[in-house]
């Protein structure tokens, strides 16, 4: 059972912060106390790593423990749905689903429970935990259920139809990502096909050409090469992800396994 809290935006946005202060830090170190230039070169390098990974990483938790917390909302709601039908009240049926493994939503499903336990309204609980969670499909299902509670509505119908809905729309995600499969495979062909290219005109092409008898103008084509690959990794693992996952922080993760597929491939160019 996880019992660790998951990220919330607030700590992203702190992790962030510190992230660019170390880095800002390690570059006035660098101009002012380093002399030698290769360690100046390293430090450089390390500062922007840290600078743009731990953000991009911290965020990439948080997308993928928020994905974890909408796939288990509507488990937790058939169960509360389950006790209701079965004789409980509302606030006793949310207390019997805090001994229920549901990912990374146990641990607010523990802290509702709780809530209620010291008198806090159902309503403002719900609240409390859609603000916290910040996902778009859990807000709208949220409000649903308040204003039927408000409205002195049938709770356990309303809370079929949230989780009818809810599921509905994961199973159009599920969809999305099958049917955009073969462009996620077709995008990483072509980026292979583009690497290819690469290496055989730094390899093949360029030099086959007279320079007037200098290296110069042949290494400045395959400088230029390398940012080219670098660039291309980037923007299309950024797309390929949003093709075929919906979200550009989804991304992430194929512009990190395109970029070390370019990284590998300058180190072959030479």
């Amino acid at each position: 059972m996880i019992k660790i809290k998951p990220l919330k935006k607030s700590t992203i946005n702190d992790t962030t912060l510190v992230s660019l202060a170390i880095a800002v830090m390690l570059f006035v170190i660098n101009i002012y106390l380093v002399k030698n230039t290769r360690m100046h070169a390293i430090i450089n390098m390390i500062a922007g790593a840290i600078a743009l990974t731990v953000p991009l990483v911290t965020r990439y938790i948080y997308h993928i423990q928020s994905k974890s917390i909408e796939h288990n909302f509507p488990d937790f709601l058939r169960d509360i749905t389950s006790n209701i039908k079965a004789g409980m009240t509302l606030t006793q049926a949310i207390r019997m689903c805090k001994n229920k493994n549901y990912g990374y939503l146990t641990p607010y499903v523990n802290e509702m429970s709780a809530k209620i336990d010291w008198g806090i309204s159902f309503e403002k609980v719900l609240e409390t935990f859609a603000n916290t969670v910040q996902n778009h499909v859990i807000s709208r299902a949220v409000k649903t259920i308040i204003e039927t509670h408000r409205s002195g509505g049938n709770i356990s119908e309303v809370l079929d139809a949230v989780v009818s809905s809810v599921t509905e729309i994961e199973k159009i995600k599920k969809e999305r990502s099958t049917r955009i499969y073969s462009q996620m495979i077709n995008g990483y062909v072509i980026y292979f096909v583009f690497l290819g290219v690469m290496i055989g005109m730094s390899k093949f092409l360029i030099p086959a050409f007279n320079w007037g008898g200098t290296k110069a103008t042949a290494g400045t084509f395959t400088s230029v090469f390398r940012g080219i690959i670098l660039i291309q990794s980037v923007f299309a693992g950024l797309t390929i992800g949003k093709l075929a996952e919906g979200s550009l922080t989804d991304g992430f993760k194929h512009a990190f396994i395109m970029f070390l597929f370019g990284y590998a491939t300058i180190l072959i160019m030479g």
